[in-house]
């Protein structure tokens, strides 16, 4: 079995090599395109909330609060530090001996969530230009995220010792942690932008819809700029760009393993069921918050034929980006107990 992986490891590599090789004008714009995203969008956005997370991991502070407000007060931390604070408190939970390794492994997938502030600043003024956008996503995502958390309050939380507190580096080294944790999160962008834009240029993808949902399963930042600016109902457009932040693509999952090592297949399974709940909530609280226009009942044949092409297309885009996405999760599954 191990040899087999390896082999199916190695050719995996030599195919992306190769790929890599014969697609370098594309490669290289695709690493271009998401080190920009990554230097104006997500660098001044998290950073700071990653430093203070930094502090709050070595004063011990989360190791200190109550039993019955722990789930609470880490998932409040994973959501207002973005990803992959959660997938950090629940290590350093687990190292403490405060969590056992599969309580610790649901918290890293159910408190691993985006930041707020990327949500109102880059995702509704940035990439929608109206702020009212925000509510409907705030909702979906959170809401749906809070309602699998509630399970944590049946957890088995251990009483932690002085001892087992880590020990505060000060302000410096919170800050260089914090630029780590940053640093990590734009090689996964980049990382996961050029895999999107090899599969682009291999398919020949070129509709939009079919490209943002590509894009959506690889690099969660990508996907939301390209559901964004689609030529369809506002509705339609904010519960593809929740699903895609829910979802978080294939960085935010290496972010969070890298952080936890909890099953990539495991994690992508459960955030794959957050993505489609948060999708489906903010498409019916969208009219709520942002009027807009209805798409007629009736629609003329060329445009019911274009329709059904539009969603085979579609289809065809998220199979083929999960399906990528699986093969390369079971090639790089941590082993049980590493």
């Amino acid at each position: 079995m191990k040899k087999m992986r390896s082999v199916f490891g190695g050719a995996l590599c030599a195919l992306l090599l190769l790929a890599l090789l014969l697609f370098s004008a594309e490669v290289s714009g695709a690493a271009a395109g998401a080190a920009l995203i990554w230097w104006t969008r997500v660098l001044p956005t998290l950073l700071p909330y990653l430093i203070v997370a930094a502090l709050l991991l070595q004063s011990g502070a989360l190791l200190r609060v109550p039993k019955k407000l722990l789930p609470l007060a880490v998932f409040l931390c994973g959501a207002l530090c973005g990803y992959p604070v959660g997938a950090r408190l629940a290590r350093t939970l687990y190292d403490a001996h405060a969590l056992s390794r599969e309580d610790a492994a649901r918290v890293a997938m159910r408190c691993n969530l985006p930041n707020p502030i990327f949500l109102l600043s880059v995702v509704s003024l940035g990439f929608f230009g109206d702020a009212r956008c925000a509510a409907p996503l705030l909702i979906g995502v959170y809401g749906i995220a809070l309602l699998f958390a509630l399970p944590l309050y049946r957890m088995s939380i251990r009483t932690v010792s002085l001892i087992d507190a880590p020990d505060a580096g000060g302000l410096s080294e919170a800050i260089a942690g914090g630029v780590r944790t940053v640093g990590v999160i734009g090689g996964c962008i980049v990382f996961a932008s050029v895999l999107g834009a090899l599969l682009q240029a291999v398919f020949s993808i070129r509709h939009p819809a079919v490209l943002a949902f590509l894009l959506g399963c690889f690099e969660m930042t990508a996907g939301v700029r390209a559901a964004a600016a689609l030529p369809a109902s506002l509705p339609f457009r904010l519960a593809l760009a929740a699903a895609f932040v829910q979802f978080g693509g294939l960085s935010v999952l290496l972010q969070t393993v890298s952080q936890f090592p909890v099953g990539l297949l495991r994690c992508a399974g459960s955030k794959l069921l957050y993505a489609v709940l948060s999708a489906v909530l903010t498409y019916f609280l969208t009219p709520l918050f942002v009027p807009y226009t209805p798409v007629p009942t009736f629609a003329a044949t060329q445009q019911m034929r274009q329709n059904a092409v539009s969603l085979l297309s579609v289809t065809l885009a998220a199979t083929v980006g999960l399906l990528f996405v699986f093969l390369f999760t079971v090639r790089f599954r941590p082993k049980n107990g590493k």
